[in-house]
């Protein structure tokens, strides 16, 4: 098994981003940030102490895995010190302090991070290219191991600038998914939908033998604006083809067409989204069963059971799971989300292959599902669905469970393997500076939108130009 030397690391970002189907271009001609030029003779020296800080906003059992992957660590390498850290509960607020962090020279080592924040650190060319790092003949990665990585994650790693830039290895990955009262819908001998259509024809049925009822609800607003503007072969964000920089781009006629569709059926009561409501429609699903179907985080997934009452569950309340509804057949794509692992560049080498070598060990196959079969999130190497982890996972499900916790991992395990199936449905937007506050802002503005209370057709279209016209400011000023 030969190492990945950067010519042949070049040649296999260009194959991957064509096979996937993304053009996600940076600046044209260079490269987002400077590549540390790792010498191949350079050696970890084990000898000599080295700390490293790890900055994330895991939740308690992520965490606790974390701190027992730090002591495996620390066998393999004991004179290196992995320092932890849980920054906020929020991605945006640990974006914000490390940009902070970065300004004021004390950035960590290591960091749970979006796309688009990294993109942020590199206009002070902060984060660590790992090019050099993953073509270093002793402590990089063979060509198979890059391979393994699943397709669609790989390119969102590789997807900075047009020269192939790595800035970060996949870790831990989610995506939406629609769920639906499994039981309610056998009653009523609905088919799982696959598209929208099919999901407001479900809800309206629904609503007319419940009128109090608001059938269907939608987590992310963010998501939901997102992911309709690709369904609807909408722009959303983009590169300008001339300068290669991210561009602004989703007001437009084929997303004001996508927003009128969804108010209609906001407007029907036949959907509903948590900011609207004020709480998860997984909380509502299995609580008041006033909703029947929703779309939610696949992290996210154990909480369609968590926290049902007896009572509830004793009716015989199910989950099932399936992807995203599409506009139709060939638009059925689903956003790809979760945080990354990135590095940031040190004046000192031995802590940036410390920081490496700790990178390389918690994205391990094994690791990988270790992390996420408690909660949701998609282990992110194909060689994952073939651990030991991996099948002994799947053989202890039970496939006529009945208790809170076996439907749980059954729920889980299905969300899982739609994420591992459906990989050509997946998507992400451009990465640029702005990114992160454009996904923010377009959700703020469909959620006025949705309260808005028009008197005719016009006036609802007059209405969502001035969101655009408005939330474009807002966003470049």
């Amino acid at each position: 098994m030969k190492k990945v030397y950067i010519t042949l690391m070049a040649l296999f970002v260009s194959f991957v981003l064509v096979a996937c189907g993304g053009e996600r271009t940076g600046k044209v001609g260079g490269k987002l940030v400077e590549w540390y030029e790792l010498p191949e003779t350079a050696v970890f020296d084990t000898t000599k102490p080295v700390t490293i800080n790890f900055w994330h906003r895991m939740g308690a059992a992520s965490q606790e895995l974390l701190v027992s992957w730090i002591e495996d660590f620390q066998e393999l390498y004991p004179n290196v010190t992995v320092v932890q850290t849980k920054i906020s509960d929020d991605y945006g607020a640990l974006a914000d302090t490390i940009a902070l962090s970065i300004a004021a020279g004390n950035e960590p080592h290591i960091a749970e991070s979006y796309p688009d924040h990294i993109a942020r650190y590199a206009t002070a060319d902060a984060p660590l290219a790992l090019n050099h790092f993953i073509s270093h003949p002793v402590y990089g990665m063979t060509e198979e191991e890059v391979n393994d990585f699943l397709p669609g994650l790989w390119a969102e790693s590789v997807g900075y600038d047009n020269e192939g830039t790595v800035l970060s290895l996949p870790f831990s990955k989610s995506s939406e998914a629609f769920f639906y009262n499994a039981s309610y819908f056998e009653k009523y001998g609905y088919e799982v939908p696959t598209t929208w259509e099919e999901v407001f024809e479900i809800a309206a049925d629904i609503k007319l033998r419940e009128p109090d009822a608001t059938p269907f609800g939608y987590d992310s607003s963010d998501n939901l604006f997102i992911t309709g503007a690709k369904q609807w072969d909408a722009p959303y964000t983009g590169y300008n083809e001339v300068t290669g920089q991210g561009e602004i781009q989703f007001a437009n006629d084929k997303n004001k067409e996508m927003l009128m569709y969804f108010k209609d059926k906001v407007d029907k009561g036949l959907m509903i989204t948590r900011s609207l409501n004020g709480a998860y429609t997984s909380d509502i699903m299995k609580t008041n069963k006033k909703v029947y179907m929703y779309v939610g985080s696949t992290g996210g997934t154990r909480y369609a059971y968590i926290g049902a009452s007896n009572e509830v569950m004793q009716s015989g309340y199910r989950v099932g799971v399936a992807p995203l509804p599409g506009k139709d057949a060939e638009h059925a794509f689903q956003i790809q989300q979760g945080p990354n692992i990135n590095l940031f560049k040190k004046s000192n080498e031995q802590e940036m292959l410390a920081s490496w070598l700790f990178m390389k060990f918690i994205t391990q196959p094994e690791k990988s599902v270790e992390f996420g079969t408690p909660s949701g999130y998609a282990p992110t190497r194909k060689s994952s669905y073939e651990t030991q982890e991996w099948l002994d996972y799947v053989a202890s499900i039970n496939p006529n469970a009945t208790t809170s916790v076996d439907l749980q991992n059954k729920l889980v395990k299905e969300a899982i393997e739609i994420f591992n199936q459906y990989q050509n449905n997946f998507f992400t937007s451009a990465v640029f500076g702005l990114g992160s506050k454009t996904r923010t802002e377009v959700g703020k503005m469909l959620d006025r939108i949705f309260k808005y209370t028009p008197s005719s057709d016009d006036d609802l279209e007059a209405f969502i130009q001035r969101e655009f016209e408005d939330t474009y400011d807002f966003i470049r000023n």
